[in-house]
């Protein structure tokens, strides 16, 4: 796994260094069908990553929020997600991560995640841990909501259909936070920051990457139900 780690770093790293090239305030948008944003930036990395590793592992599929790769018969898919908070990356808002994850069979066996703002890099392999810049990180081993901050990020009309949960967590005194990048609130989770993160979405690029660094931190992820599903 050391091969694919390092290449997802490097691929990482570079991801990183066109988000700081295009952040400004106000960085121009193209609304897609879905009426969600995409900046150059996003385009640019997603088309990165794509043409990266195809060159480093041909015989493996790509799954990217704008732009993917289909290898019949992969066992190894690569998802990623190129800017995770491109809206508030296009109001000049520092709260976005680049993200990307190798799902074997479905299920996640090497994550990384990096913040170019801070320079924060999340990384983990499947049963070697999690860590943000090279020191491991760990869940927040409490048991209790009292206090406690959990990640809310997710679209208008998940915010509705969740908000019988966001009371029943208000009424235990829980803090929901939403910094509009649910890949980054998962990185909170991962680090013990954050309590937890519900997402009402069902993209594989949204979700991968926290599946393998929140569980090698010591938490837990599953579908809406508690039940496991595919990454891919």
């Amino acid at each position: 796994m050391d091969t694919y780690l390092q290449a997802a770093t490097s691929i990482a790293r570079q991801a990183g260094g066109i988000m700081r090239d295009y952040f400004q305030l106000g960085v121009p948008i193209t609304l897609k069908a879905d009426k969600t944003p995409v900046t150059q930036a996003d385009l640019e990395i997603n088309c990165l990553v794509v043409s990266m590793l195809k060159q480093a592992f041909p015989g493996h599929a790509v799954i990217g929020e704008e732009e993917s790769r289909d290898v019949a018969g992969a066992r190894f898919t690569w998802v990623c997600d190129p800017i995770d908070g491109t809206s508030p990356y296009a109001h000049g808002i520092p709260t976005n991560i680049f993200a990307l994850a190798l799902v074997d069979d479905g299920e996640p066996v090497v994550g990384v995640a990096y913040d170019p703002h801070t320079d924060r890099l999340f990384h983990a392999v499947k049963r070697q841990g999690a860590f943000m810049n090279g020191q491991p990180i760990h869940v927040n081993g409490g048991d209790r909501l009292k206090g406690v901050s959990i990640g809310t990020s997710g679209a208008f009309d998940g915010l509705v259909r969740r908000s019988s949960l966001i009371k029943d967590l208000m009424d235990q005194h829980a803090r929901t936070f939403n910094v509009h990048s649910g890949i980054y609130e998962g990185m909170m989770v991962a680090a013990g920051q954050f309590g937890g993160w519900i997402f009402t979405g069902k993209n594989a690029h949204d979700v991968a990457v926290v599946k393998i660094m929140v569980e090698e931190a010591g938490g837990v992820v599953t579908d809406l139900h508690g039940e496991n599903q595919r990454y891919d």
